[in-house]
């Protein structure tokens, strides 16, 4: 029976933009929200920003901005990020936005019973911004970061979390599916019994953040003020409503570094303030990415977010929901996610769908007219696997897999290409024309179930393959017991349009051209944690061992001081830079290196700086490197640049010296 489906992410840090780690979460929060609307729910979903963290504040400072502005500003990055990778949520929430800092004042009144004021003396990692205790850290160093913690002292207020431990295993005892999968559950019962201390939940020192209601010295520590979005943002304290009908939380997606304040802190506060407890909280795994090659011939590495921008969002969503089991750690590499674009988008699907059409038009003039066509006994036993496939999708997406659900769709992708095989509806043109109406209904409508069962993952390919067929439904705006019952939902007479390829192939020369190449780009290495539960990318602990090879053996050995003067370093001064049309990073510069020696440069540091501020700065280039072809337009140096948290940051001097100078 339909029903209401509440569905949240953690709430991200803004000092930075998004990473596919922090995607990774936000898409598949995305496909089981799209698939609960396919069944018929009434679904909410929500995102938002996490902004009352110190981390943001040094961003802020650093840029020579306001927070809030900053903010403003880091909102509209995220929003954009996720409209391109077709994320759809029915609300972005932002801590510092009236509604949550309402809610959280009331939680605060409700739970204020188990505060109390003590000192805290003790391990705090900045990056993170988690009170850490001895038992958390490998080697000394925070787990998630690597780094050595602050050792901190202060008068904070306190809440009694440690009188809670007994309730908290009971209630995850009679429910076994409020922490999935079953191994992050594990994992927190053990935290449990191995003992709660007392939390903090203020912070003193600080003006940036929502004033602490029982003493305004102070304000609420991000942590706190982060979960409790889940609840502000459906209402609580000033919709009460609203709150009823949404509360409590179908499911939180978070990430598996941030379970101990998703399962012990904060339904320990809902516990405290007598609220009901979410139904469900999902701890994913990573995604590492380690920077392989997207060509081994040209040498290019580009990271993964970018995949959206030349194969198509669906084509990321895909490969992120295919890859592995969900739950566990995804390793992205751009050899396995060309290997199953090319062979299941391109050569399965994509493949199908243009044999299909091109047949309907060749054979039939594009059009298919009679209901005796769509008699399922001439299918070939794809009317009942759509049954089958259709149970194991609803099944695979009911138990959070959405590898499996697309390993069951693909079963049905892979039988209809049997089925043309098999019928040779270029034979049957010969021998036995009648048949053909037949026949390519039976693919057509084997497509139709594909691309509908497949909206949550690939929802604007699935749109685009519905529409080549004559269909103009939206999966998502009806149910999927009305959409997918064999042969329904046709026009008496189908018009059918043969597409252009729908996940059309690259070549490796085709890729180095369309992806903004500046040179080699930067391989993700090392965790990087984003926000209130947000996911990570890096290196894997296990794969550490292998990557200090690789340096010491590849490309990052140790230079000799010969080597080191094959390098041509100078000074070059600005003179020209304009945006390269097209593209979102690119831009192409004319620099003077002294004697009248002019250069043309393109650079993928359009996220950093406008042309027109360029203009007149002096820059360290390198100046005997091969020119090289980017966009189709010839770059004669490359230029040096530190990129970072902060951004990107051109190299140059600190003084005033003349173009031309070299750089020893």
């Amino acid at each position: 029976m339909p029903g209401k489906y509440y569905i949240t992410t953690a709430i991200d840090y803004v000092n930075s933009p998004p990473h596919i780690g922090t995607a990774y979460e936000k898409i598949s929060a995305d496909v089981f929200a799209r698939f609960r609307r396919l069944m018929g729910d009434d679904v909410y979903f929500q995102m938002g920003s996490d902004e009352h963290s110190l981390n943001v504040l040094r961003s802020a400072k650093a840029k020579g901005t306001d927070p809030l502005a900053y903010c403003d500003e880091m909102e509209t990055v995220f929003r954009r990020v996720w409209e391109k990778l077709e994320i759809r949520f029915d609300r972005f929430i932002r801590t510092t936005e009236r509604d949550h800092v309402v809610g959280l004042k009331k939680l605060f009144e409700a739970i204020k019973g188990d505060i109390y004021k003590g000192h805290y003396e003790g391990h705090y990692c900045e990056s993170c911004e988690a009170f850490l205790q001895e038992k958390d850290l490998v080697d000394g160093n925070c787990p998630t970061h690597g780094t050595k913690p602050a050792w901190i002292k202060e008068e904070n207020y306190f809440f009694r979390l440690s009188s809670y431990a007994d309730r908290l295993l009971e209630h995850i005892e009679r429910n076994p599916e409020f922490i999935l999968p079953s191994s992050r559950r594990n994992e927190i019962v053990q935290l449990i019994k191995g003992g709660l201390e007392d939390t903090c939940v203020t912070r003193a020192g600080t003006d940036w953040g929502v004033p602490f209601p029982m003493d305004e010295s102070q304000v609420i520590y991000v942590w706190v003020d982060a979960l409790t979005n889940y609840a502000t943002g459906a209402g609580y304290g000033y919709d009460d409503e609203r709150f009823g009908k949404w509360w409590p939380a179908d499911v939180h997606v978070i990430g598996k570094d941030v379970t101990r304040f998703h399962c012990v802190i904060w339904p320990a506060m809902l516990m405290s303030a007598g609220i009901p407890l979410p139904k469900t909280i999902y701890g994913h795994g990573f995604v590492y990415f380690k920077g392989q090659k997207l060509s081994k011939s040209r040498g290019v590495v580009v990271d993964p977010l970018e995949a959206a921008d030349v194969f198509g969002p669906s084509a990321l969503r895909y490969f992120l929901m295919r890859e592995g089991t969900y739950g566990r750690d995804v390793d992205f590499t751009w050899e396995h996610f060309r290997t199953r674009y090319d062979s299941e988008l391109a050569n399965d699907l994509g493949n199908l769908v243009s044999r299909a059409t091109a047949m309907v038009g060749k054979f039939l003039g594009g059009t298919i007219e009679g209901a005796a066509a769509r008699d399922a006994a001439t299918a070939g036993g794809l009317a009942a696997l759509s049954e089958t496939t259709r149970a194991a999708v609803v099944a695979a997406m009911d138990g959070y897999a959405p590898q499996a659900a697309l390993a069951a769709i693909w079963e049905l992708v892979r039988r209809a290409n049997a089925f043309i095989e098999e019928e040779k509806p270029w034979v049957l043109a010969k021998e036995n024309p009648e048949r053909i109406p037949g026949v390519l209904f039976s693919v057509l409508e084997a497509i139709r179930q594909v691309a509908v069962l497949a909206w949550p993952v690939i929802p604007s390919k699935s749109e685009e393959i519905l529409e080549s067929l004559g269909l103009t439904l939206t999966p998502g705006e009806v149910t999927l017991d009305n959409l997918l019952q064999w042969g329904a939902g046709w026009p008496d007479r189908i018009e059918v349009q043969k597409p252009a390829a729908v996940f059309p192939k690259y070549s490796d020369e085709e890729l180095a051209l369309k992806f903004d190449i500046t040179g080699g780009g930067e391989a993700a290495a090392g965790a990087q944690t984003s926000g209130a539960g947000a996911a990570t990318t890096g290196t894997p602990k296990t794969d550490i061992a292998e990557t200090e090879a690789t340096e010491k053996e590849g490309d990052q050995r140790m230079l000799s001081f010969d080597r080191l003067k094959e390098l041509d370093l100078r000074l070059a001064r600005i003179i020209d830079a304009a945006k390269v049309e097209g593209t979102t990073k690119l831009i192409r510069m004319t620099v003077d290196l002294g004697d009248g020696d002019q250069r043309q440069m393109v650079a993928g540091i359009a996220e950093g700086y406008a042309a027109e501020e360029l203009i007149g700065k002096t820059i360290v280039v390198v100046a005997n490197l091969e020119p090289a072809k980017i966009r189709g337009i010839e770059s004669q140096a490359m230029l040096l640049a530190a990129v970072g948290d902060g951004g990107i940051s051109l190299v140059g001097p600190d003084k005033e010296l003349p173009p031309g100078t070299r750089v020893s």
